[in-house]
């Protein structure tokens, strides 16, 4: 009765390290699985559900592709991680008692990478795939070309409404005060459809005086404004959307443009959410503008481009 008393325990111990193996086995996998899937997950070719609302299911199959693989390999070397825990946690436990470097600065550290790799990841399908001819082009550009001075006083003034304390470089301010008109503009604004059955382009000046109207016409007055004060910008079209991007630049310039974004500009607006740009065929990118977003680069609608314009 004593031995199969003893067995017993034994039995209950060996369950129990099995189960701190497999613990530590899929926790080391998905801390590593996390930044590769957010570097990787922008360059897999999107795979939408036809059903409900359009489940992006590249996703979850890259997410768990990646920690299938992670899992294989710390199972493998699992002498190597075993090894590797204890000489990182005998570290952070030594620098943190000498008051250098702490378990807190740790998880911080981790966390603001995963954010600077979300920050500039992107998504949405690229601006560079043939595209079929931008409906209206004609109209948009002539409403455009007949801004007056009322837009150039109305946007000069929404640029220097907000953002007056960062300090950036020269080149960044025509950034820093295009995203202050589309502050300025973002939360003033009012959806209001055109008539049944008709389409109605409103002129920037109307639509800076109600601060309201559809797609269209937020696209063109967010341009208009922008264009005014030296920034570009184009019109996207979507199947049943039109929506304005803003020119940042090269692949620096974009990470630059993310890091304000986030961390300086639309801090609250933000928070931990992804920004989402596209990239042309010269390799310049653009942050979408949209009036259904409080900040740039917010998610952008789960729709086919069909058309860009640039004015």
């Amino acid at each position: 009765m004593e031995e199969e008393q003893v067995t017993g325990k034994e039995k209950v111990v060996d369950v129990g390290d099995r189960m701190a193996h497999v613990v530590i086995v899929y926790l080391v996998a998905v801390l590593l699985t996390l930044p590769l899937y957010l570097i990787i997950v922008p360059f897999v070719p999107e795979m939408v559900v036809p059903f409900g609302d359009g489940l992006r299911i590249e996703h979850f199959l890259t997410f768990g592709c990646v920690l299938l693989a992670f899992i294989v390999l710390v199972r493998r070397f699992r002498a190597g991680v075993y090894v590797g825990l204890m000489v990182g946690l005998v570290g952070i436990t030594c620098t943190s008692l000498a008051g250098k470097y702490s378990f807190a600065e740790l998880y911080r550290d981790y966390a603001d990478l995963l954010g600077s790799l979300r920050a500039t990841s992107s998504n949405a399908p690229l601006a560079a795939r043939k595209l079929a001819p931008f409906f209206d082009a004609d109209k948009l550009q002539a409403i455009l070309r007949e801004s007056d001075g009322t837009i150039r006083r109305e946007a000069v003034r929404m640029a220097m409404a907000n953002f007056s304390e960062v300090k950036v470089n020269a080149d960044e301010l025509t950034l820093i005060q295009s995203l202050s008109i589309f502050k300025e503009i973002n939360t003033k604004w009012h959806y209001v459809s055109d008539v049944k059955g008709g389409e109605y382009f409103a002129s920037p000046a109307e639509s800076l005086e109600l601060m309201a109207g559809d797609c269209d016409d937020h696209a063109l007055v967010m341009a208009a404004c922008i264009r005014a004060i030296g920034g570009q910008v184009r019109l996207v079209r979507t199947e049943g959307h039109v929506y304005p991007e803003l020119l940042i630049g090269t692949e620096a310039q974009m990470e630059r443009a993310g890091y304000l974004i986030r961390k300086q500009l639309f801090t609250e607006e933000v928070g931990s959410a992804p920004l989402y740009h596209h990239t042309d065929a010269d390799g310049r990118h653009w942050i979408n503008l949209d009036y259904t977003r409080s900040y740039p680069g917010g998610e952008l609608m789960n729709e086919r481009i069909i058309g860009i314009l640039d004015v």
